[in-house]
C-alpha cells in the first residue's frame, strides 16, 4: 500500500506569486506611482510590499487579490516551479499523491480543472475553503495522520496537521515562512532526492 503524500498547490507546486505580479503589472501600469511588481520580492500574503497600488486604490484590496486568484489570466499565467511536474510524476509511482490546497469559492473549480489538465496522474485533489482564514489552515484534513507526508510553503499549515513527516517548501525567506525548525526544501530537485 502506497504512503499518502499530500502536497500544497499555490507557491509549492506552481509560482502563484509570479502570476499575481503579472496581473498587477498589466492592470496598474497606467498609474503614475506604478513600480513593476517582481515576484522575487514578495514577502507577505497581502502583497502590500510589491503590489501597493492594490492597497492604495481599491476599497477592498484583499477582495481584489482574491479576484486575481480567480481570474482566467491567473490560471493562464501559472507556471510550475522548476522540476515540479517531472518530480510529481515520478512520485505518483511510489506514493499516493494528493494535492491538498486552500481555495476561495470563486477560484476552486478553476483550480481543480487546472490540476486535472496539467497533473492528470495525481490520485486525489482536496480543496479546502475556509473563508475566515484567508487561505491557510489545513487542520481539518483528518486523514492527514500517522504515516502520511506533507509538503507546504506555510509553516502554520504544516503545524496544524498530524502528518508524520512534514517538509517546508521555501524558495526564499518571507514574513510567514520563517518560523519553522523542520526540514526545508528550496527546490523540487531536492524533494526528488529526498523522497524518490
Amino acid at each position: 500500500m502506497k504512503t499518502d503524500l499530500y502536497i500544497d498547490f499555490d507557491s509549492t507546486i506552481v509560482n502563484s506569486d509570479k502570476a499575481v505580479c503579472k496581473i498587477y503589472n498589466d492592470k496598474y501600469s497606467w498609474h503614475k506611482d506604478f513600480i513593476e511588481a517582481k515576484w522575487e520580492n514578495h514577502s507577505d500574503w497581502t502583497y502590500s510590499c510589491i503590489c501597493p497600488l492594490v492597497h492604495k486604490l481599491e476599497d477592498d484590496p484583499i477582495g481584489k487579490l482574491k479576484e486575481f486568484y480567480a481570474s482566467d489570466e491567473f490560471f493562464d499565467s501559472l507556471e510550475f516551479y522548476d522540476d515540479a511536474k517531472r518530480v510529481i510524476s515520478l512520485l505518483t509511482e511510489k506514493y499516493k499523491v494528493i494535492i491538498c490546497t486552500s481555495a476561495f469559492p470563486m477560484n476552486a473549480s478553476k483550480k481543480v480543472l487546472w490540476i486535472e489538465e496539467n497533473l492528470p496522474q495525481v490520485d486525489e485533489i482536496i480543496i479546502l475553503i475556509d473563508k475566515a482564514k484567508n487561505g491557510y489552515g489545513k487542520s481539518r484534513v483528518a486523514m492527514m495522520e500517522q504515516n502520511s507526508i506533507f509538503i507546504d510553503d506555510h509553516p502554520e499549515n504544516l503545524k496544524s496537521t498530524k502528518a508524520q513527516s512534514k517538509y517546508l517548501f521555501k524558495i526564499k525567506q518571507k514574513s510567514y515562512n520563517a518560523n519553522w525548525d523542520g526540514k526545508v526544501f528550496s527546490s523540487w530537485k531536492q524533494i526528488g532526492e529526498e523522497l524518490l
